[in-house]
């Protein structure tokens, strides 16, 4: 029987279209209902009063107000006092003064105005931060939780905490890695966007690693797992998130500067209105038009605005408060490995030995020799060595008699097209044991390396020293960059702090550009600078990725933990993660902290100036209770649209 396909692509009917339309809308209203049910009776209350109003009962109409202020009030009042039991007292004071006052003066509509801005203020709030937090939610619903594996030749769906390490996957077209692991059979193009946030595809074969949440864009492969699903790179990344999305985030350093004041100036000018005029309402209107504050609406949105915008660029800041010090840094420390540097060593030079002893560049046949027996050790540095000849297109030689004292050397034979050649690659002790001669000029240039930090290691074919094998860490491409970009921003200092000796440090740092250098710090070192730094009056991010780096890191304003290769202490220490291999996402981070920053303190002084211009109209009654509320109102929604901005940084905004 032939099935026709398109006869079940047909669009769905309108009317049922319409349907799922309002069926949609009712479930919106009930959740929001569900979720604030304090606005949704105060509006339902106030409509009731309003019916009552217009059929011209007023003596009934005022009872569904008494009780808007009852409900409403209630929690207030709970709230307000065990805030004044701490001995704080922000604006939650003027509200209950605002709600007191209408009991007494009888003033039931501005009342229920006062509880329905608090309640429903506290309903938009939820509303603008879980816009705000968007990129973060997305990025924790994007965790991969299927698993596609082989039984009995059917290809089967299993959770993702079901796989275990050693178990193979089959990866689909589309489809994110639920574990992190080694590609077993196929090759394809990875996308890891959402894990380091590069763009460009990456190509990965046989034998390559890929981390879970990277998606798979075309063919088919399987993988063998290397970590369970719960261990992997974006459960961490998960984990984070959540942690992220636990902090409400007001910031109260920045509000806490601002609210005593605001009160006390509200209290004073009411209590001045009452004085002169002798009018209760007068006063009343006062509170009204300073109930609520954009303290307690705008900031923390502005706040968790740059908290999403920081994780549309793979940054995951932990707090509203990470982002406000951000904003605050004038200091930038860095540690070199790993954070300013690839922290992974790569070949960067092959010199042999010609016959008059001297060194000179080698071919790259020394390269194939070496790579040759490199390829059975497990050593970090045999990865350097054989990702260095497969980035330049070396075949290998098949090898017999392989043997390694790990972290010595090793040594092979290789079957090459000219015959079996015995090559060993190591330290000066492990060629002493293979009784191999090692020349002056050998031994000397090997030590000017080491005194600029490199690795260098001897390699002999046939029994005959042969040349040096170079490896270093490389400083990475954008870190001369990220340092300017920091400079513009309003960094005063940029620093290095690194366990490394002075040589490989000033080389670094010269090439970054950075003021100050601090060689051979132990974490006890990174820790005291940081201080130091700290109690000076300044305001210092710290950058690094290694355990001996965490101290440091909680102990700066900020601390930043480069998570690109993996997550670990430092990560845990951190306020902020960068999770791109792209290190200038740190300059975007300090900017959008200021950005934030400025946008936060600009809702506060353009709010409490509006209601300060207001609280004066209606200290002199050209403002009735019941219409400064609304007033108020109109002020707190221009506010939070405005702290909304700060998910996007304009161009021209430097600091």
């Amino acid at each position: 029987m032939t099935i026709d396909v398109s006869k079940h692509n047909m669009p769905k009917p309108n009317l049922k279209s319409g349907h799922l339309r309002i069926e949609n809308i009712t479930f919106g209203v009930t959740k929001a209902v569900r979720e604030f049910p304090i606005p949704a009776i105060a509006i339902f209350l106030l409509v009731i009063s309003g019916g009552l109003w217009l059929a011209r009962r007023g003596d009934l109409a005022q009872w569904p107000l008494l009780i808007i202020i009852i409900i409403g009030g209630a929690p207030l009042v709970w709230s307000s006092l065990k805030s004044m039991y701490k001995r704080e007292f922000g604006v939650d004071f003027i509200a209950l003064m605002a709600i007191a006052g209408s009991l007494l003066l009888q003033e039931y509509l501005a009342g229920a105005f006062v509880v329905l801005m608090m309640s429903g203020g506290s309903a938009i709030e939820t509303f603008a931060l879980q816009r705000a937090r968007s990129s973060l939610t997305a990025l924790a619903e994007r965790a991969p939780r299927t698993a596609h594996m082989m039984k009995n030749d059917t290809l089967v769906d299993v959770p993702a905490d079901y796989v275990e390490v050693g178990m193979i996957v089959v990866l689909k077209p589309g489809e994110a890695a639920p574990v992190d692991g080694e590609i077993i059979d196929g090759s394809c193009n990875i996308s890891e966007a959402d894990i380091t946030g590069e763009a460009v595809p990456v190509k990965k074969t046989v034998g390559d690693q890929i981390l879970s949440g990277s998606v798979l864009l075309d063919t088919v492969i399987s993988v063998k797992a290397l970590k369970r699903s719960s261990e992997s790179k974006y459960a961490q990344i998960v984990k984070l998130v959540a942690e992220a999305e636990k902090q409400r985030a007001p910031i109260h350093r920045l509000a806490d500067r601002y609210s005593v004041w605001f009160t006390l100036f509200t209290v004073i000018a009411a209590a001045l209105a009452w004085g002169i005029f002798r009018d209760g309402t007068y006063a009343l209107a006062v509170l009204v038009v300073a109930t609520p504050c954009p303290l307690i609406l705008a900031t923390p949105i502005a706040i968790m605005a740059g908290v999403d915008a920081a994780a549309r660029k793979n940054i995951i800041v932990k707090s509203g408060a990470a982002i406000e010090g951000l904003g605050e840094v004038s200091v930038a420390i860095f540690d070199k490995t790993g954070t300013l540097t690839e922290g992974k060593p790569q070949v960067t030079g092959i010199l042999s030995l010609d016959n008059k002893n001297r060194l000179v560049a080698a071919d790259q046949k020394d390269l194939q020799y070496i790579a040759s027996v490199e390829q059975f050790s497990a050593h970090i540095l045999a990865r350097a060595i054989t990702g260095k000849a497969k980035e330049t297109q070396l075949s290998l030689y098949s090898a017999e008699n392989f043997y390694e004292d790990f972290g010595k050397g090793a040594s092979a034979d290789i079957t090459t097209p000219d015959g079996t050649i015995t090559v060993a690659v190591g330290s000066k002790t492990y060629m002493a044991n293979r009784a191999v001669s090692l020349p002056d000029a050998l031994m000397l240039q090997r030590e000017k390396f080491t005194e600029d930090g490199a690795i260098a290691s001897f390699y002999a074919l046939n029994g005959r020293a042969a040349g040096l094998l170079i490896l270093s860490d490389v400083i990475r491409p954008q870190a001369a960059q990220l340092i300017q970009r920091l400079k513009a921003l309003g960094i005063q200092e940029t620093v290095l702090l690194t366990g490394d000796g002075e040589t490989a440090a000033n080389k670094i740092g010269g090439l970054a550009g950075l003021d100050r250098i601090a060689a051979k710090c132990l974490p006890e070192d990174k820790v005291r600078i940081v201080g130091e730094i700290e109690r000076s009056g300044k305001h210092a991010l710290m950058v690094g990725d290694g355990v001996n780096d965490a101290p440091a890191l909680a102990s700066a304003t900020v601390g930043m933990a480069i998570g690109a290769e993996g997550l670990t202490a430092a990560s845990s220490a951190a306020d902020a993660v960068l999770l791109s291999s792209d290190i200038t996402h740190i300059a975007f981070a300090v900017r959008q902290g200021k950005w934030s920053l400025h946008i936060a303190k600009q809702g506060i002084f353009v709010g409490m100036g509006l209601s300060a211009v207001a609280m004066l109209f209606a200290a002199f009654g050209f403002i009735a209770p019941p219409v400064g509320a609304i007033l108020q109102e109109c002020i707190d929604v221009l506010v939070i649209l405005n702290a909304l901005r700060a998910r996007n940084i304009p161009e021209q905004f430097i600091h």
